[in-house]
């Protein structure tokens, strides 16, 4: 998977590229956004809203539950 360092307006870009969409519905320390993939397992992903992240390993893991290596793969290219 290779180490990547991204910050959070870069993940939302990349996320928002990728077909996934903002469904936060509170004002929380997170934003949730929801896959375009149809029985994903999770089917969202929350992202913190913080200019520096500091789980980007824990992201990209969760990126791969969805959609394996290749789902990683179009978000790194997108970064």
């Amino acid at each position: 998977m290779g180490e990547c360092d991204f910050n959070y307006n870069q993940c939302v870009r990349a996320l928002n590229n990728l077909g996934f969409s903002l469904s936060s519905k509170r004002n929380g320390n997170h934003d949730k956004f929801v896959s375009p993939f149809q029985n994903s397992n999770p089917p969202f992903i929350m992202v913190p809203r913080h200019r520096q992240l500091h789980c980007q390993r824990a992201i990209l893991k969760e990126l791969k539950q969805m959609g394996g290596d290749e789902l990683v793969e179009k978000f790194l290219k997108y970064i």
